[in-house]
This record gives C-alpha cells, structure tokens and sequence, in this order.
C-alpha cells in the first residue's frame, strides 16, 4: 500500500488520470477525489490541485471526442474534486477535523442559501422537467412532488458537502493506514461542530417545524445530516469507552442504512445536544 501511495502520490498528474478514469465509474468518483486528497496530505496542495486539473483537463477532452457536454466535466471538477482538495487544505491548515466538517458544513449551508435567494427557490426548468414525472411515477401526489422540489437546493448542497466530506474520510483513511494507523478514529471520535454552528442549528430546527419558509426547510436537511455525523462520532466515542462488542458499530450502520427515517434525526439530536452536554467527557469521567 505504501509503495502504491508512494507512486500515485509523487506526481500530481497521476492521482489525476486515476481520478479521470474513476469519474466514469458509477459511485467510483469519491475514491477518485480520496487520491487527490491523499496526494495533498503526503506531497502538498499544489501536488493535489495539479491533479484536479489534469482530471478536468482529461475529462473535457473525453468529452469532445465523445460529443458529450463539455459542462459535464466541468461540474465533475466541482462536485468531486475542488472541495475535497479544499477542505483537505483546511484541515492541514488548522490540524483540526472538527473545524474541517465545520467549514463544509457552513459552505453547503451558503450554497443552500444563495440558490433559494439569488433564483427564488426555483429549479432550472431542464431539472424541473425531469424530476418531476420521475417523482410522480413514483407514486408521489402532487403536494408530496412540490415539496420535494422545494427541498432541492438543499438537497444538492448536501451532496455537494457528502461528496467533499466522504473523498476526505476516505483520503485521511488511507493516508492514516501508511502514517499513523488509528488517527482518523481518534479524529472521528473528538468530531464537534461547536456551540455556534449548534445554536443556529437550533434556530433552524424550530424554524423548519414552525414556518413554511423554504430558507428553513432547506437548511435543515443540511443541519440535520451534520449532527447525525456528530451523533455517529459519539457512537464511536462510546463505543471506545464501553468497549463495546465488536458487532456494535456495524448493527448500528445497517440500523441507519435501513431505517434512516428514524436514525437520522436520533443520531442528528444527540449530536446536537452533544455541544453543549459534552457526553464523552462524560463517558471517559464515569
């Protein structure tokens, strides 16, 4: 693994061929955007950042020959890559996991906003049009399809910050196993978002349930999968304190795969109420 690090990491343009060809694979692009992050952590950012260029770079040209559009590649470069290369800058930077997913966090939050601002909460009639017979197939009514369309913009920013935040997991991951084995669970298990970012979630929580406002139930759905991250850290927390079972954590991510309705917000409040209780200060007390 090192030899490989090693090899991918010392020129930039070749995380970024790899990343190219990943890109094509449905579901790939993260691991893709874990190689440029890796590639910031060993060598630097402007290792990495040549590397997102080469992949855009490779990308557009694949799509000329192709006939495809050009906007595609483009968007891959923002989507997957510059974020991720970003917030890896970030946490070099500040040393800091929790100030990293705080600025993904705030940024996605920021998208949310100035899409629901600058275009009035509506979709790109091209969107529109295709999303809504897919949700009316589905068996939505017509209420259920204007209320999911609304939630757009701030379903987009969260993919946007999932797809950030997943490349730099994955990147740390790896970057860790060669370094230094366990950091990334340590990192993971001290994960806060801070009272501040708890309070405005909390602004944003009894708005969400007391208003209709768009602004509100957008910046919810970020808000809301930012503490249930927090909440799984202190599953984890807990997890190492207690030792827990070895089959604890994995029944606990099946639990949220399958029953993420109710696991989200559960995980979502205790990771909130965290910021100001502190349960693993508790847990490492009692």
């Amino acid at each position: 693994m090192k030899q490989f690090a090693d090899w991918i990491t010392q020129r930039g343009y070749r995380a970024g061929l790899v990343a190219a060809a990943l890109a094509l694979v449905p579901l790939l692009g993260i691991v893709g955007s874990s190689l440029l992050v890796l590639t910031s952590l060993r060598r630097g950012s402007a290792s990495a950042w040549t590397g997102a260029a080469t992949a855009t770079v490779v990308l557009l040209v694949a799509s000329a020959v192709g006939g495809a559009q050009p906007a595609a590649a483009a968007l891959a470069g923002l989507v997957f890559w510059a974020p991720a290369v970003g917030l890896a800058e970030v946490l070099k930077r500040s040393g800091s996991l929790s100030l990293t997913v705080q600025t993904a966090t705030t940024i996605s939050a920021l998208l949310a906003i100035m899409w629901i601002l600058t275009a009035g909460g509506q979709l790109p009639d091209a969107l529109g049009h295709q999303l809504t017979p897919l949700l009316e197939e589905s068996g939505f009514d017509a209420e259920s399809v204007r209320l999911m369309l609304t939630l757009v913009p701030g379903v987009m920013a969260l993919t946007l910050m999932l797809a950030a935040l997943g490349g730099l997991f994955l990147g740390m991951a790896w970057h860790a196993s060669i370094s230094s084995p366990g950091a990334l669970g340590r990192a993971f298990r001290e994960l806060r978002l801070g009272k501040l970012l708890a309070g405005l979630g909390l602004v944003v929580l009894i708005g969400g349930l007391a208003t209709n406002n768009a602004v509100f139930a957008n910046l919810l759905v970020v808000a809301l999968s930012a503490f249930a991250l927090q909440g799984l850290a202190l599953i984890h927390a807990a997890a190492m304190a207690r030792s827990w079972p070895s089959a604890a954590l994995p029944v606990v991510y099946v639990l949220l795969i399958f029953g993420m309705s109710v696991m989200a917000p559960v995980l979502a409040l205790f990771g909130l109420v965290d910021n100001w209780m502190d349960f693993r200060g508790r847990l490492g007390s009692a």
